[in-house]
C-alpha cells in the first residue's frame, strides 16, 4: 500500500466520531438522523461555508471605507505594481496584500469590490480550517470548528474589511492543513506546501512570526518522535531557512525605515503590554486572554464558555492520562501546536514587542483558539455530532446577535455608502470655491477617496510635512499631520494652520470629519460656552461637517448664522 492510500486510511479513521486523537476507529457506525448527517458532512460543511459566503458578501456592501481600509486604497492605487508596491513599505504591513488588491481594482472599486478578495478568502479560511481540523482532531470537532470560524462575528468583520487579515487566516489555515498531511503522508511535496503557504502570510502580516515560532517547536516535538523520514525533515529545515531570509529581505527594505512612515495612526495599546507597576502577571493574562476570546465571540458568556473549553482542552492534551502510551506522544504535540502560539503572544508583550489584546492584531490565534474549544465540546458531547453541532449553533446564535460593542473597528448600520454620497453632495453644494476644507489625518483618507474620486492618484510625496496640502475639485484641502484632532488642542493647531496658509480673518474654513471618536465640532459645542453656535453637519453619526471662520486673533470662531 502507497502512502497516499495509507493516509486515505487514517483520514477516514481520524473522521470517525471519536477525537482523532484517540484513534477510536472501531466505534458501532451511527443510524438515524445522526448517521445520515456523519454521511454527508462534507456536503453540510459546504452548505455552512456558503451561508458564510453570504454573510461576508452581506457584511462588505453595509459601510463605507473606514480610514484604515481607505488608507490601503490610497497606497495601492499608483501607477504601476512597482509604485504600489513603494508606496506599500510607508505602512507597516507587509506588501503581499496591497499587490493582490492592486491587480484586483481593475475590476472595479466600488466598497464591495474592493474588499472582495478578503470576502473569498475569508470564506476559503473556513473550508481549509474545517479541513485541518478533521485531520487533527477528528469530525465532530471539525463540524464544530467550522460552525465557531464561519459565525465568529469577528471573522465575519474582518472578512468584510479591505485590511490583510482574511487573507492571513486563509493562508494558516491552508498551511496548517498542508503540515497535518505532510505528517500524515511523510511527503516532502506536502511539506513545501505548508512551506508556501508560511512564505505567504509572513508576506501578509508580521504576526506570522508568532505562528512559524509555534509550529516549529511542534514540529521538532514531532520529529523527536522518529517518524519522519529524512527528506521530509529536510525539506521542512529548507522551508524555515527560506522563511528567515523573507524576514531579513522585510527587514531590510520595510521594517528598518517605518520610523518616518506615513503610519502616523500607530496608537498606544496600553494594557496590551504586561506593565509590573500597575497589575500583577496573572491579573493581566487573564484579563487580556479573556479579550481575546471577547474579541472572537462579542458576547461575554460565549467567550468565557469557549475560553474554558480551550483551557480544558489544552489540560487533556498535556495530561495524557486518560490516553494510551501511543496516542500520548501525538496528544501532547497537538497541545503544544495549540498553546504556544498563545504563550509566544504572551511573552511578547511582557517584553513590550507586541501586544496581547483582543484585537485584530491577535487574529492568528483564532484557529488555535476555535479548534481547542471545539475539540473539547467535541469530547463533551459523547461522540454525537449533532449534540456538538447544536451547541455551536447556540453560542453562535448569542454570539452574533449580542447587544454591545463591536468586536472590531468595523462600521455600524449608520454608516452606509449611501450616508458618505450624502455627505460628498453636501460638500459640492455648500462650500463656495475658495474656502478651505481642513481634515485631520484619519479624515482625510476617506476624503480623498469618496470626495475626489477613486481614480484620483495621490504620490506618496504628498504626505510629508507638517501639512499635507492637495486640492480637489477646485477645493483647497489641508490636512494637519495629527491622526484625530481633539477639542483641547483644536484652537492652537486651527490658528497655526491659519497663518501658515495666509488665511486673512473672516476667511471660512470647513472642518469634515469621519472615522473613529466623537467628532470634534460637536464636542467643542457641548464644552466650550465659546463654540455653543456652531452647528455640525451630522450625518449619520459618523460624519459631520462644521463651518469655522478665522477669528481676529486667526483662532477659530463659528460661522456667521449659527446662532
Amino acid at each position: 500500500m502507497n502512502t497516499r492510500t495509507t493516509f486515505h486510511a487514517e483520514e477516514e479513521a481520524a473522521y470517525d466520531l471519536g477525537p482523532a486523537i484517540i484513534g477510536q476507529s472501531t466505534a458501532p457506525r451511527a443510524t438515524g438522523i445522526e448517521g445520515w448527517i456523519v454521511d454527508h458532512l462534507d456536503f453540510l460543511a459546504f452548505l455552512v461555508v456558503a451561508v458564510g459566503a453570504i454573510l461576508r458578501l452581506l457584511a462588505a456592501t453595509r459601510s463605507y471605507l473606514n480610514p484604515d481600509e481607505a488608507l490601503h486604497y490610497l497606497l495601492l492605487n499608483q501607477p504601476s505594481a512597482f509604485l504600489a508596491y513603494k508606496a506599500s513599505l510607508t505602512n507597516a504591513h507587509p506588501p503581499l496584500i496591497y499587490m493582490v488588491v492592486y491587480f484586483w481594482h481593475f475590476l472595479g472599486r466600488s466598497e464591495w469590490m474592493l474588499r472582495m478578495p478578503s470576502v473569498l478568502a475569508g470564506t476559503a479560511f473556513c473550508w481549509m480550517f474545517y479541513k485541518w481540523m478533521g485531520l487533527a482532531f477528528g469530525r465532530p470537532a471539525s463540524w464544530i470548528g467550522l460552525i465557531l470560524a464561519t459565525f465568529s462575528p469577528a471573522m465575519i468583520a474582518l472578512s468584510a474589511e479591505l485590511r490583510a487579515y482574511a487573507l492571513l487566516l486563509f493562508c494558516l489555515s491552508s498551511a496548517l492543513y498542508f503540515l497535518e498531511r505532510a505528517f500524515a503522508e511523510k511527503s516532502a511535496p506536502l511539506m513545501w506546501g505548508f512551506t508556501a503557504f508560511l512564505y505567504l502570510s509572513i508576506l501578509t502580516h508580521y504576526s506570522t512570526a508568532f505562528f512559524a515560532v509555534a509550529t516549529g517547536a511542534y514540529v521538532l516535538a514531532r520529529i523527536s518522535d522518529g517518524q519522519l523520514p529524512r527528506k521530509v525533515i529536510l525539506a521542512w529545515a529548507a522551508g524555515q531557512a527560506g522563511a528567515l531570509a523573507i524576514y531579513a529581505f522585510l527587514y531590510v527594505t520595510h521594517l528598518s525605515k517605518l520610523k518616518n512612515s506615513i503610519a502616523v495612526w500607530s496608537t498606544s495599546f496600553g494594557t496590551a503590554y504586561f506593565q509590573r507597576d500597575s497589575m500583577s502577571l496573572f491579573t493581566f493574562t487573564w484579563r487580556n486572554t479573556f479579550g481575546i476570546f471577547l474579541f472572537l465571540f462579542g458576547q461575554p458568556y460565549v467567550a468565557i464558555t469557549v475560553l474554558l473549553c480551550f483551557v480544558g482542552a489544552v489540560v487533556f492534551f498535556f495530561g495524557g492520562k486518560l490516553l494510551s502510551h501511543k496516542a500520548q506522544s501525538q496528544s501532547s504535540r497537538l497541545g503544544i501546536l495549540l498553546l504556544f502560539p498563545f504563550i509566544a503572544v504572551w511573552c511578547a508583550a511582557i517584553a513590550g514587542i507586541y501586544p496581547y489584546i483582543g484585537s485584530r492584531h491577535t487574529v492568528f490565534l483564532a484557529p488555535f483558539a476555535f479548534a481547542a474549544g471545539s475539540y473539547l465540546l467535541a469530547a463533551a458531547s459523547g461522540k454525537r455530532v449533532w449534540i456538538g453541532l447544536v451547541a455551536a449553533a447556540v453560542l453562535m446564535a448569542f454570539s452574533i446577535t449580542a447587544h454591545g460593542a463591536a468586536p472590531t473597528e468595523e462600521m455600524t448600520e449608520n454608516q452606509s455608502p449611501a450616508l458618505m454620497a450624502s455627505a460628498v453632495t453636501y460638500m459640492e453644494q455648500s462650500i463656495p470655491r475658495g474656502d478651505h476644507i481642513l481634515l485631520d489625518y484619519q479624515s482625510s483618507i476617506p476624503f480623498e477617496f469618496y470626495f475626489c474620486g477613486p481614480r484620483v492618484m495621490f504620490p506618496i510625496e504628498t504626505f510629508h510635512g507638517d501639512y499635507f496640502d492637495f486640492s480637489c475639485k477646485g477645493d483647497a484641502a489641508v490636512v494637519l499631520h495629527q491622526w484625530k484632532l481633539l477639542r483641547e488642542t483644536f484652537p492652537g493647531e486651527f490658528r497655526t494652520m491659519a497663518r501658515t496658509h495666509g488665511l486673512k480673518p473672516g476667511d471660512r474654513v470647513w472642518l469634515f470629519q469621519t472615522g473613529w471618536g466623537t467628532d470634534m465640532g460637536t464636542d467643542l459645542a457641548k464644552h466650550d460656552p465659546a463654540f455653543r453656535c456652531i452647528n455640525p453637519k451630522q450625518m449619520g453619526g459618523g460624519i459631520s461637517i462644521t463651518p469655522f471662520v478665522v477669528g481676529p486673533d486667526f483662532y477659530p470662531a463659528p460661522s456667521l448664522g449659527g446662532c
